[in-house]
């Protein structure tokens, strides 16, 4: 063997050290992260911005595998605990579902009923309105037994929300010195969720109160409305005549 090849020889040897080290290098390396980060865990994660009381669907789900200890402890790992929930707060996509984000959608829980009504652009919060937000029902309408007197009523207290249309042109009857006659505007269509007693009120507002408006919340209060604020009166001349307790004087 000549000089060459012994060198030559000696280069794939060197080589072949070479890459056994490389190969037990990544092994250790591979078995060190491991040892940090341990087993992996299936986790339950949105693929889309889910806004609040949106239900959840399939194609907004996927499952992922994270490393078991960084796993949260409220994580849901089965996609069927999720679909047809809906969150009460709005989720960025790449959330981890974890219990408590997700509730039974509102309008289908056990006494309630969703109820839709088309709400004057002008008078509905002038659209700040959201999935989510509650809000209380006021009704302006003639009130007392001769229906002489006026009246701004909180028909509905604390509604919840449940989804917000696009506004759209609409034609509403409407009363004049003349009869009845129509009147033409947008109107944004809102559904609540409602006890059915509450649903009835709401839907007879609709087709009988002069104009119905959505007071805004603040984001938390579900404080109740005294009774003595509930009714603002006046008599035919537009003297106040103060407040009456409860719906429908």
């Amino acid at each position: 063997m000549n000089p060459r090849q012994r060198r030559g020889l000696m280069l794939i040897m060197l080589a072949g050290v070479g890459a056994l080290t490389v190969f037990f290098s990544v092994l250790t390396f591979v078995a060190e992260v491991n040892a940090k980060v341990g087993n992996y865990q299936t986790v339950v994660a949105l693929t889309k911005q889910v806004d609040a009381y949106q239900e959840v669907t399939t194609d907004m789900v996927e499952l992922r595998e994270i490393p078991k200890k960084w796993l949260p402890d409220q994580a849901i790992t089965d996609a069927r605990d999720v679909v047809g929930l809906v969150p009460t707060n709005p989720l960025p996509a790449g959330t981890y579902a974890q219990r408590g984000m997700f509730v039974d959608r509102p309008g289908i829980a056990r006494g309630n009923r969703e109820v839709a009504i088309l709400v004057d652009a002008e008078t509905g919060v002038a659209g700040k309105i959201a999935p989510g937000d509650r809000v209380d029902i006021l009704v302006t309408r003639n009130a007392g037994s001769q229906r002489t007197y006026q009246a701004a009523e909180v028909w509905v207290a604390n509604a919840l929300i449940i989804e917000v249309g696009l506004p759209e042109e609409v034609t509403r009857n409407s009363s004049n010195d003349n009869g009845f006659g129509s009147t033409s505007g947008k109107a944004v269509p809102v559904t609540f969720a409602l006890p059915v007693q509450e649903a009835l009120k709401l839907a007879y507002a609709e087709s009988f109160a002069v104009k119905v408006r959505l007071a805004l919340r603040g984001g938390g209060d579900t404080t109740p409305v005294p009774d003595g604020s509930r009714v603002f009166m006046t008599n035919p001349n537009g003297t106040a005549v103060g407040t009456r307790t409860g719906a429908g004087s």
